[in-house]
């Protein structure tokens, strides 16, 4: 009776491992699987459009097995044309080897007209502002911002100051929260003031 006890705990304890082993795996190769994703969709972008100021912001992505060498992940995401501040959404359907991390298909499409998500004057001073202030910052031209909200918080002697929040990328980092303050002078539109946080 004593041996079937211990086989039985043995076999419980070694399921629970194999179970916590295969939930960290999947956790380890979900954080890679998002920036290949981020990557491969991106480079997929700026060929089609023939446009090297693309960059890919996913906003969710979910996986599924389609063998044991390939998954499927899909998942919406934003695509930020930095030249012009462009922002268009795409959904996305991407084939990973999990073994070798290597990307074996990428599809998209534009699910919305680019008038819906062009910023507005106000979120366009803010977004070459802040961009001008973080690149002295951090000495790069390389950056993208996304500004999710914004409001008014106050004007006195022809100045007007928002505050908001936002994600950005700098150079080859991820991407962060950032939350900001402007001071904006309302006859040249121009930054008397910036502070910024940036936030994982």
């Amino acid at each position: 009776m004593n041996k079937q006890i211990k086989f039985f705990s043995l076999k419980s304890f070694l399921i629970i491992a194999v179970c916590l082993i295969s939930t960290s795996s999947v956790f380890a190769l979900s954080e890679k699987n998002h920036c290949l994703v981020e990557q491969n969709l991106s480079r997929k972008l700026q060929s089609d459009l023939a446009n090297d100021n693309v960059n890919v912001k996913l906003n969710n992505i979910e996986g599924r097995e389609i063998s044991k060498d390939e998954v499927g992940l899909t998942g919406d995401a934003l695509c930020v044309l930095t030249e012009d501040n462009r922002r268009l959404t795409i959904k996305f359907e991407v084939s990973v080897n999990p073994v070798n991390q290597s990307v074996t298909d990428v599809k998209y499409d534009f699910v919305s007209t680019e008038s819906e998500f062009a910023p507005s004057k106000n979120e366009e001073v803010l977004m070459k502002e802040l961009m001008k202030q973080i690149s002295r910052d951090y000495k790069t031209q390389n950056i993208v911002i996304a500004i999710d909200g914004f409001e008014n918080v106050g004007n006195t002697n022809g100045e007007r100051k928002l505050s908001g929040v936002g994600e950005v990328r700098i150079g080859d980092m991820v991407w962060n929260k950032i939350k900001f303050d402007v001071v904006l002078d309302t006859q040249t539109q121009q930054a008397n003031k910036i502070v910024y946080k940036l936030e994982k």
